[in-house]
């Protein structure tokens, strides 16, 4: 029916990226996902257009709202969290975001977080394998600017240790190393 109603042709998608003060009114520009920037006019009435994903970001570049949900993320949603954790998610690793995988904070599988930008980070193969095998073991916290923030936690009953493995690897003993800096 909707083929009939459009003359046959699908809607193209498109993101535009702004503050919630341009969607509203405000004068600063929008871009596109490749960078193109548009007035915030032309922003607004393509926020208006049925087929587009408007992505709406607020203070600190938090994004607010991607438009669709599906089990991995889109191209759309590594952009903006390629953008948001340029390293992983982990404490003091320094693994490029652009190499890291997307995480569902509280675990797609387990029902507690959905493919929506706000329950995504960037974790490197390691430390996702890690958490996906010692939940008890991550400490996740958000930032100012609401971005996730993993801390690698001591077995339960361990001794203090340090990280000489992977980056935010337990480590070998090291009596000197406090755990809840």
């Amino acid at each position: 029916m909707s083929s009939v109603l459009s003359g046959g042709h699908k809607a193209t998608k498109v993101t535009v990226i702004c503050d919630l003060e341009t969607l509203t009114g405000g004068n600063a520009p929008a871009r596109l996902t490749d960078g193109t920037p548009i007035p915030a006019a032309q922003a607004r009435r393509i926020a208006l257009a049925a087929g587009v994903s408007p992505l709406l970001l607020g203070r600190g570049n938090t994004p607010l709202y991607l438009g669709y949900r599906e089990r991995f993320a889109s191209a759309a949603q590594r952009q903006v969290l390629e953008t948001l954790y340029p390293t992983c998610a982990v404490r003091e690793c320094e693994t490029p975001g652009t190499l890291c995988e997307v995480d569902h904070v509280g675990g797609w599988a387990l029902g507690k977080s959905p493919t929506d930008i706000d329950q995504l980070a960037l974790t490197c193969g390691w430390h996702n394998r890690f958490k996906h095998t010692r939940p008890d073991q991550i400490h996740i916290t958000k930032d100012q600017d609401g971005r996730y923030v993993y801390r690698l936690l001591p077995p339960p009953g361990a001794r203090q240790r340090t990280g000489n493995g992977p980056p935010g690897d337990i480590g070998p003993p090291d009596t000197t190393f406090n755990w809840a800096a």
